[in-house]
């Protein structure tokens, strides 16, 4: 197995779980293996990439991570394909090759584009079915469970940016960053200055990111912290946009278009991606990712439960 995309999802399906930190020393040592242009954060992107395809599960406050469970989901309106994902141990990928060299289920293999300094990803494994009994029997064959199409169920529980979780303010003298939203990224000040988004490292070493609303303080994450400001701010602030498809029959699936700096949540991210079973699309020129096949209803929804309102997109 000389691809490090799949290395990397054997050894981690392999493990089962673990602790984060471990994880990303032995991406980085794989990565700087493989990947001789390899930059920083390219450990966390991998990450980020394999919960939005659904391989992995990640508590980032706790700083543990574990592998899912293999899964078959259908695609919405993408004419009887399904993705298979999830766990990929030694046990299942013979399983699988032996299934398709029996001709008993047809198999894609898709790669995802990633710049030279991101680590490679996995394939992603796409399947023809005609009716959802076969997918049964290849999930029962495959020890996966059958999933009703998840883009469109998740879509439905996605949970808003509101801020609930309210907090102590930081520590007084404590090292302090704000977001800077024009540059998209933490820039260091010496006391709150204002209303926004902060982070800061806990007497437990633990990094949080807390918001500023009206003299109270609210604990979050990063990607759910930049949508409940850039709410407050700014609810049209067009940073999600959706283009719709040109074929026949087609006008309610589209692309959906994510700024940078105004990362999804991850389980917004997981909707997303899993509306194709591939990894966004990254647009450099334009400075945006790009999910793909995204039904209009399911872009809506990510957009609503976010604060925002969907845009039109001339991408």
């Amino acid at each position: 197995m000389n691809d490090p995309g799949a290395l990397l999802l054997r050894w981690l399906s392999e493990e089962g779980a673990g602790d984060l930190g471990e994880v990303k020393q032995g991406l980085w040592w794989l990565g700087t293996k493989s990947c001789p242009e390899i930059g920083p954060g390219a450990p966390g992107r991998w990450l980020r990439d394999a919960v939005s395809l659904a391989y992995l599960d990640i508590d980032w406050s706790e700083r543990r991570w574990s592998v899912a469970p293999p899964v078959i989901t259908p695609l919405p309106q993408a004419q009887g394909l399904a993705v298979l994902t999830g766990s990929r141990t030694a046990a299942f990928d013979r399983r699988l090759d032996e299934l398709v060299q029996d001709e008993c289920v047809e198999l894609y293999r898709s790669s995802a584009e990633r710049p030279p300094r991101d680590i490679p990803l996995p394939d992603s494994l796409i399947v023809r079915f005609g009716e959802e009994d076969e997918l049964a029997e290849l999930a029962a064959d495959l020890g996966a469970v059958l999933a009703p199409c998840f883009a469109y169920q998740a879509a439905s529980l996605l949970p808003s940016s509101a801020l609930v979780e309210q907090t102590s303010e930081p520590e007084y003298g404590a090292p302090l960053e704000q977001y800077d939203f024009g540059e998209s990224r933490y820039l260091p000040v010496r006391r709150p200055q204002h209303d926004g988004l902060y982070r800061l490292k806990r007497r437990d070493s633990k990094r949080v990111c807390q918001v500023l609303r009206s003299g109270s303080w609210f604990e979050t994450t990063h990607e759910h912290g930049v949508y409940a400001v850039l709410a407050d701010q700014n609810g049209t602030a067009d940073v999600l946009r959706w283009l719709p498809e040109e074929s026949c029959g087609r006008e309610r699936i589209g692309t959906l278009f994510v700024d940078w700096g105004y990362p999804l949540p991850d389980l917004h991210r997981r909707v997303a991606s899993m509306c194709s079973g591939l990894a966004p699309r990254i647009n450099e020129g334009a400075e945006n990712l790009a999910y793909d096949n995204v039904p209009e209803a399911v872009a809506m929804k990510i957009a609503h439960s976010l604060g925002q309102a969907l845009g039109d997109s001339n991408e």
